[in-house]
């Protein structure tokens, strides 16, 4: 791809207009991008077209879909090296007109402030000490699982014992993998996706394609309807008054009626069932057709299937090969089922009951005042700290997510002084109140539900 030159010579000048007019109206993939026409996306005023061979090398995957037709500049700050600026400059086709272009407020100049500080305060160095042990101790519990079950395997309450530990495990573990695939530990990214195709596809049976998939849009689009993977659960799961509108594509789907009219009752059951459903779609992600849409490394594709094949030969192969079936079952149970509603427990405390965006309205905010005003922290204890595996810094982990958890807690009071002055909310709670605030937004959205129905139902009657 060139770069493009107006008549006179100089960059090309664009509007606002034509970049989000350059996205399809159908909704893009990787597929119908790389083969298509021109699709835009802004960068510091700077104008990039990602057709063509973009989606094939970039690391990041399907993340930069979420970012076509907008200001990518937030994002691509967050996620990047100064170097991959010099990558970007292939892509390069023109530059905002100078009437377009958005002038900084002081948020976004204090914001710029504060991350110079943070770059000062070396927070971005790993302790390599602190994650050795992180890591030793989560294999420990492992260890402790599989040594309680060969000893006490013959009794209901060693097999239940075992798989508790177990699903403790999987969940620290995915603390883990979390930080080494957000690239917190080392330098070189190629040892952090080692680390996570260890931690991440063997232990816990998830992919790491899928997990950065996933993962990575979220942080680019938190909590705005339709685009956020976390909070796109419907027809089990509504989070805003915006996912209500989905019931008009499903009016006669009475699994949906009952699950969101109850939502606030079996939401905790439904936890339950979260580790299975990651785990299928794990194991979707790397057949190949779902890895070919997604354009993945045939290296990497090669071992992310090995290590999901080895985990379930090391999980089912314990448990049949130790277990009466009763008790293979049960630990299978309480290990998958535990997993689940530990894991979910965090997750939906990080954004679930926050403010929920449509596309329309993200594009008027600045990038950092979308990740703090979605975001909720939970206050800190040494027992919080471990149980979430530092996620309980949520708000700053959104806002600097290469940090390692150990030092989020050193820019929490920057970032809360920040928000205070302009005027940003920054919210803050216990883990207990943090859950109450969960189920107090999914028994709303449930009454406006059963509102919702009856008058699809009055509107079928006619």
């Amino acid at each position: 791809m060139c770069k493009a030159g107006s008549s006179n010579g100089g960059p090309r000048q664009m509007t606002w207009a034509e970049v989000e007019q350059s996205v399809p109206k159908n909704g893009a993939t990787m597929n119908t991008v790389s083969n298509g026409e021109p699709v835009y996306i802004v960068i510091n005023n700077k104008v990039y077209d990602l057709s063509g061979d973009f989606f094939g090398w970039h690391p990041g995957g399907a993340v930069a879909l979420s970012q076509l037709g907008k200001d990518a500049t937030g994002a691509f700050d967050e996620f990047h090296s100064e170097t991959a600026h010099n990558v970007m400059s292939k892509y390069y086709v023109g530059d905002l007109i100078e009437g377009e272009i958005k002038k900084p407020n002081a948020f976004a100049e204090d914001i710029a402030k504060l991350k110079d500080v943070v770059e000062q305060m070396n927070v971005y160095d790993t302790d390599f000490v602190y994650y050795f042990f992180k890591v030793a101790s989560t294999f420990a519990l492992l260890w402790a699982s599989l040594t309680i079950l060969w000893y006490y395997g013959s009794s209901t309450w060693g097999v239940v014992l075992s798989g508790s530990v177990l699903a403790l495990f999987w969940q620290q573990s995915g603390w883990l993998a979390h930080d080494f695939l957000h690239h917190q530990v080392f330098t070189d990214r190629k040892y952090n996706n080692y680390v996570g195709y260890v931690v991440g596809n063997l232990a816990q049976g998830f992919s790491v394609l899928w997990w950065k998939n996933k993962h990575c849009t979220h942080h680019s689009t938190p909590n705005i309807h339709v685009v956020d993977p976390d909070i796109s659960t419907m027809p089990f799961l509504a989070w805003s008054e915006h996912a209500l509108e989905l019931f008009n594509d499903l009016p006669d789907d009475a699994m949906a009626r009952f699950l969101v009219t109850n939502q606030k009752i079996i939401y905790f059951p439904l936890l339950m069932l979260a580790r299975l459903s990651w785990a299928q779609q794990s194991a979707m992600t790397i057949m190949p057709e779902k890895a070919k849409e997604l354009m993945a490394d045939e290296d990497s594709l090669l071992i992310e299937r090995v290590m999901l094949v080895l985990h379930w030969v090391w999980y089912l192969g314990v448990a049949f090969a130790w277990l009466t079936p009763a008790h293979a079952f049960l630990w299978f149970a309480v290990s998958q089922f535990g997993c689940g509603l530990l894991l979910a427990l965090v997750f939906s405390l990080n954004h679930n009951g926050m403010p929920v965006f449509t596309n329309e309205e993200s594009k008027s905010m600045d990038f950092y005042e979308l990740q703090i005003v979605t975001g909720r922290d939970v206050k800190s204890s040494v027992l919080t700290d471990w149980f979430t595996g530092g996620l309980n810094y949520q708000i700053e982990h959104h806002m600097f997510p290469t940090i390692p958890r150990h030092n989020l807690g050193k820019i929490s009071g920057l970032v809360e002084s920040l928000c205070k002055k302009h005027g940003v909310v920054y919210h803050k709670t216990s883990f207990g109140d943090g859950l109450g605030e969960v189920l107090g937004r999914l028994q709303n959205i449930a009454r406006k539900a059963r509102e919702e129905l009856k008058k699809i139902d009055a509107a079928k009657a006619r």
